[in-house]
């Protein structure tokens, strides 16, 4: 059982109002219930649900609040979780780009197969992220207008981010195609000779990517925390209907994370199967910027795993009862 001062300390996670209102409820819950590491991980993911307060009353107690707000703190923690994934996915595409795999890939049929559930399981997690999103992102788009444009900037956040990714890759294009001339940049990179300039184009790319993706994250964040919607009606059919968006998530949430998983099973298959066939690349310098292709390997599946457990845990603990 979890000591006193360790439960007290969990509660202070908790806002002061929040505090004031169910505090007592809470701790009594608490030392019924929290036993295990796992129990503190979702009173930490708690926490984040009482600090967004998208979902508030005063009928609600705090069991029932605390189920309304798992599900919103599960569509978001998957959607971050898929954002990470996509990254992993990038650094995956830039350690393949002109190296032996691509070749040995075009003559081994299993390698074909793998590299083609990567890419049909990434359609279907971003098509699902879209879907479920839809509903949720035009409810805020309304709800911003409504309320004088606030919040409407950090919608765009994530629009500008493509917009600013978009054109730094038409740029490299041109100076890649020769169209612009930079000092320092070669449009041919020879094995063991990585220019400075085109390691600082290819760090833009990421850098710019990753920015861009963590920037997009912290603005849907921060704008759901802001709105305090759990429905909306929407003009379906010629009819009204009043859409739960964040129950209508989970479905495309679950879907995303299944995809995620297969990615990943088919990547670490894919690795083991590429680097048993050519060896010498798994020891060799593949990498962006020609660094270790082990390194990054590794680093990718590591970055997936994560990624995949995040969304799994999310999922997971919107159905737990346990502190609820």
């Amino acid at each position: 059982m979890i000591q006193k001062r360790t439960r007290v300390w969990l509660t202070r996670l908790y806002p002061r109002s929040w505090r004031d209102r169910y505090g007592a409820e809470f701790s009594e819950l608490l030392e019924q219930c929290l036993r295990s590491p796992l129990d503190i991980l979702d009173v930490f993911l708690g926490a984040v649900d009482a600090h967004l307060q998208l979902l508030s009353g005063e009928n609600l107690t705090w069991r029932m609040m605390n189920m309304l707000n798992k599900i919103r703190t599960t569509i978001l923690i998957v959607f971050t979780a898929f954002i990470g994934f996509v990254i992993a996915g990038f650094a995956l595409v830039g350690m393949l780009d002109d190296s032996p795999m691509v070749p040995l890939m075009r003559s081994t049929p299993s390698l074909a197969v793998l590299m083609a559930t990567i890419q049909v399981g990434a359609v279907i997690a971003f098509l699902s992220v879209v879907i479920g999103g839809l509903p949720l992102g035009w409810t805020l788009v309304r709800r911003a207008l409504q309320k004088g444009h606030r919040g409407l900037g950090l919608l765009l956040v994530p629009v500008i981010s493509f917009l600013v990714l978009v054109l730094y890759v038409g740029f490299v294009f041109l100076v890649g195609s020769g169209r612009i001339q930079l000092p320092g940049v070669v449009q041919v990179v020879q094995p063991g000779n990585f220019p400075v300039g085109n390691k600082l184009m290819l760090s833009g790319i990421l850098g710019i990517f990753i920015l861009g993706a963590l920037a997009s994250v912290l603005a849907v964040w921060k704008v759901i925390s802001r709105t305090d919607v759990e429905q909306e009606a929407f003009h379906v059919g010629g009819r009204v209907q009043n859409i739960k968006i964040y129950t209508f998530a989970f479905v495309p949430a679950v879907i995303t994370t299944m995809a995620m998983l297969v990615m990943l099973i088919a990547t670490l298959l894919w690795g083991v199967i590429s680097f048993s066939a050519l060896p010498q690349v798994f020891t060799a310098n593949y990498g962006p910027w020609q660094t270790s292709t082990s390194a990054w390997f590794i680093g990718i599946i590591a970055l997936m795993s994560l990624c995949v457990l995040a969304a799994i845990f999310g999922l997971a603990r919107n159905r737990l009862e346990k502190i609820d």
